[in-house]
This record gives C-alpha cells, sequence and structure tokens, in this order.
C-alpha cells in the first residue's frame, strides 16, 4: 500500500503536467488569432455569395413576372404611369405575379402612387424587391422604408413607404455627346419584346439601384423608379446601376437570364445593354 505522501507527491506533479506556462498560453493564444485572422475574411466572403445568389434569385422571380406579364398582355409593363400626377411604377403591375395579390387589391390605381388610400398597401415590404447586401442608404431611407421629413422635423403624411433595390431600365443619355437612346421601361408607353431589335439577350430589362430612399424614388410603388444610365456601374446612386456586392451588379435581361455585370465594364458595353434599338453589337467575352 502507498504512502500517502507517495500519492500526495503524484497529485502535485499530475497537476503541474496539466499546467501551461504563461509563454505556452500566449502562444495559443497567438495562433488561435492567427486562425481567427484567415478564417473570417472567408466567411465574409462565402456570406456575401449567399447574399448575391439571393439577389439574383430576386431578380429571377421579378424576370418571370415580367415573362408572365408580357404573356398575357403582349408587352412589359409601362415603366411609370404618369398622367394625373399618378407616377405608379412598373413594379405595382407584378404584384399578383409575384404572390402579392392582396396587396395589390389595396392599391388604387387611379390615384397618385403615395396617396394616403394607398399607403397600407406601399408600406408593405415585399422581400423580392430587396437586395440582402443592401447597406449604404441614402439620408432618405432607413433600412427598408423611407425615412421622409416635414421641415419641422416630424414624419411626413407618405413616409414608411417600402423600398425597391431594383430599377426598370429607362435608357441611356450622355449629354456630352448629345445622345439620349431608348431602354425597356419609359413613361406612359409599353414597350414589347419585338422593339428590343438589338436581341432580347442584350437588352437590360431591370438592374439593381440599391439603397435609394424617396430623396432618389426608391420607394417599389414609385414610377420614377426607372433609370437613364449615363456613367459607369457603381459610380452614382441616383437612379444609376448601383449595388453593394463587390465589384459590380446583377442586371435582368429581356429573355429572363441574370448576369452579374463588373463596374469595370467598357462603356460602350454600358451604353449597348442599357438601349433596346441601337444596333449596337456587344463583345460578351467582356461581360464575364
Amino acid at each position: 500500500m502507498p504512502s500517502t505522501r507517495n500519492v500526495d507527491n503524484q497529485r502535485v506533479w499530475s497537476a503541474f503536467r496539466r499546467a501551461f506556462t504563461l509563454v505556452e498560453l500566449l502562444v495559443v493564444v497567438a495562433v488561435v488569432g492567427v486562425l481567427l485572422g484567415l478564417t473570417l475574411p472567408a466567411v465574409q466572403h462565402a456570406r456575401e455569395s449567399g447574399r448575391r445568389i439571393q439577389c439574383a434569385n430576386n431578380l429571377r422571380q421579378i424576370g418571370l413576372a415580367l415573362q408572365s406579364y408580357h404573356a398575357q398582355y403582349g408587352r412589359f409593363p409601362i415603366g411609370c404611369l404618369e398622367p394625373n400626377g399618378r407616377r405608379i411604377a412598373w413594379s405595382v403591375a407584378l404584384l399578383p405575379l409575384l404572390e402579392q395579390s392582396q396587396v395589390y387589391q389595396q392599391f388604387n390605381w387611379q390615384l397618385p402612387y403615395n396617396a394616403p388610400e394607398n399607403l397600407p398597401a406601399t408600406r408593405t415590404v415585399i422581400s423580392t424587391y430587396l437586395c440582402p447586401s443592401t447597406r449604404r442608404y441614402d439620408g432618405g431611407r432607413i433600412g427598408p422604408f423611407t425615412d421622409k421629413r416635414t421641415r419641422t422635423g416630424l414624419p411626413a403624411v407618405d413616409s414608411g413607404m417600402a423600398c425597391i433595390d431594383y430599377g426598370g431600365m429607362y435608357g441611356f443619355s450622355d449629354w456630352q455627346r448629345g445622345v439620349s437612346k431608348p431602354g425597356m421601361m419609359v413613361y406612359d408607353k409599353p414597350i414589347s419584346l419585338k422593339q428590343a431589335t438589338d436581341g432580347a439577350s442584350e437588352t437590360l430589362l431591370v438592374a439593381e439601384d440599391s439603397g435609394r430612399g424617396h430623396k432618389f424614388n426608391g420607394e417599389w410603388a414609385n414610377g420614377q423608379n426607372i433609370f437613364d444610365q449615363s456613367g459607369p456601374i457603381n459610380r452614382v446612386q441616383n437612379n444609376e446601376m448601383w449595388s453593394d456586392h463587390p465589384g459590380g451588379v446583377n442586371g435582368l435581361f429581356c429573355d429572363g437570364a441574370v448576369r452579374f455585370l463588373h463596374e469595370s465594364l467598357d462603356m460602350a458595353i454600358v451604353e449597348a445593354i442599357c438601349t433596346r434599338d441601337g444596333e449596337e453589337t456587344i463583345d460578351w467575352t467582356k461581360l464575364q
């Protein structure tokens, strides 16, 4: 039978062997820090890749709704229905095709988009209309809602309308060159696929234009949610192709295809894909 002293010595020695020295502890902390430093960027990249895919899926749903609308009426929705100050957006017309019939039935087409009677509908968030990567909001927006204030700082009557991160393609303009070419979403006139003489696969229908609030017409009911591209991608948040995806934006073409458009695209290509009948030839290898 071992003595009590030997047993106590073994316990002390075992405890001593299990303990970390300060140097060992610091080494472990340093290694863990390095591993975290290597892992976090990869995790963030994976999360953004997932958000970008979800954004592209949103556009595919919008594309299917637009194709269904065209099949039913022989044309795409009017970009902005302007008469009598209604200013109603193309995106209102798509609601029944995006499983939002209840919201659509609350909307009165005979009244302006921001009339008090339309606010119960227009304050409804439509998840398909929001890019999950959006984080750079303008001063007229808080999260998925507009933030419109009176001169006294109180919320305006039509504040709190739900936003959209996608805009209809009105066309392309370069005033210095005197160029103004039409796209697929214009004022008070419906456009059909037949009018996209450049080809459905080479003509943008809708593209990302994220983060805008009431200042930049970023509500899904607002008919001025159509934009006239005039410069490179990701340069201007006010009615231009813009997103928080690193390197570019997602775009929906008239044939239903969704492509990622890099912000480094040559302006000749940007001009070509934003217009419906410019008779340009696109080098698709430059879009990859």
